[in-house]
């Protein structure tokens, strides 16, 4: 196929990031990239410093001039990434009952206060006690919130590199926590990211491992996309290469796209 689309990808309609849609677009069609889709933080926990920073009526506007002017070489998808939307459930419902996105991405950053892209997350905690309050914490998301596919279900790698300089989490004891996840997930008709981040920050591959992938395939998942987690232009499509050969290895023919959060299939 040709280079797989991009459905993670911050702008500065994020707190986090300086990246404009037009610098994002050239970009993608700089690397080869012909679909992607925007995904700026929709976050409403008081302790992360991207509350309340989303000004979707501006972001949508700014949308539409991009896919105007690169529509012809480009497809641009408006997403957004909403942050605990198990916890948030009226302030998410309230922006996608008002704009209609193509596609959303559901993650967890915090466990109650404990910032898991931090390694304060581990504070008081051993590494594996602090691994599976994470997975606590997802498993709740999965079951209960508002998304079309779940983003970096591995998240608490950083907080583990952070800590403990690990590149990788031997999550073979986790396996009853995680199947369970990926049973929610299919059972609700979710997909799973493979966030390929990780590998730009020297973290390890793209996450979650193909143990996972293939325990989502085994539990019946089918809904796959592949995010670059990009906040910068440049990291537009980076590590896909490594990404597609982890979704091959782990049984998957096909990458879903979306369109007003409805599947379109790529076969691979």
């Amino acid at each position: 196929m040709d280079h797989p689309p991009d459905y993670h990808i911050h702008s500065t309609f994020s707190c986090d990031s300086d990246a404009t849609l037009e610098q994002i677009c050239q970009s993608a069609l700089k690397r080869g990239v012909t679909e992607i889709a925007i995904t700026d933080h929709a976050d409403f926990e008081p302790l992360d410093s991207c509350c309340g920073y989303l000004q979707p009526s501006l972001q949508w506007k700014a949308m539409e001039r991009c896919q105007a002017q690169f529509g012809g070489e480009l497809t641009i998808r408006i997403g957004v990434e909403c942050g605990e939307a198990h916890i948030y459930h009226n302030e998410i419902g309230s922006l996608l009952s008002t704009y209609d996105y193509d596609f959303v991405l559901g993650s967890v950053h915090w466990v109650g206060d404990r910032p898991a892209f931090d390694g304060d997350f581990f504070d008081g905690l051993e590494l594996e006690e602090g691994v599976a309050l994470y997975f606590t914490e997802l498993a709740s998301l999965a079951a209960d919130g508002d998304f079309d596919v779940l983003a970096h279900a591995d998240f608490v790698r950083r907080a583990a590199y952070l800590r403990y300089g690990l590149h990788e989490l031997d999550l073979t004891h986790h396996e009853t926590q995680l199947r369970a996840i990926m049973q929610s997930l299919v059972e609700r008709g979710k997909g799973l990211e493979v966030n390929t981040s990780t590998l730009r920050r020297g973290i390890g591959g793209p996450g979650p491992p193909v143990q996972i992938l293939r325990w989502f395939r085994e539990e019946g998942g089918q809904v796959i996309t592949i995010g670059s987690d990009a906040h910068r232009p440049e990291h537009v499509g980076t590590g896909f290469e490594r990404a597609l050969e982890m979704i091959q290895e782990a049984g998957f023919e096909q990458l879903a796209t979306f369109y007003r959060r409805r599947i379109r299939w790529q076969t691979l």
